[in-house]
């Protein structure tokens, strides 16, 4: 079994026992919690805001330069902010979910099963 395996098996047990650990109650709480509903946005939102500041053809048109090692803090603080924008304004709305909900009904009625998880 890989060790990234027993780690999660050990750590899914402790979730549930008495006592959980240091490690179990620091998930559980509710700043990592939020940080994970913005992992999404997250995902799509690093690179295109990365290469504003660090990527050079477009770094030096807009900054003069690419960013310092230093800037990488402010960088994570206005992904992580965008990030939270995004899922509270966007991922969030109820137009944007019966949008999704809508594309899901058309794909399932025209791909004939061909999207359905087969065992």
């Amino acid at each position: 079994v890989p060790l990234y395996s027993k780690f999660l098996q050990a750590l899914h047990r402790d979730c549930f026992g008495a006592n959980p650990s240091a490690l179990t109650r620091l998930l559980r709480s509710g700043p990592v919690a939020h940080l994970g509903s913005l992992t999404f946005s997250m995902f799509l939102l690093h690179a295109p805001i990365g290469q504003l500041f660090y990527k050079k053809a477009i770094a030096t048109r807009l900054w003069g330069k690419p960013m310092s090692r230093g800037f990488f803090p402010v960088y994570l603080a206005i992904v992580v902010l965008s990030s939270h924008l995004v899922n509270e304004c966007v991922i969030k709305s109820e137009s944007v979910q019966r949008l999704a909900g809508g594309a899901a009904r058309w794909l399932a009625a025209y791909t004939e099963g061909a999207l359905q998880d087969r065992c």
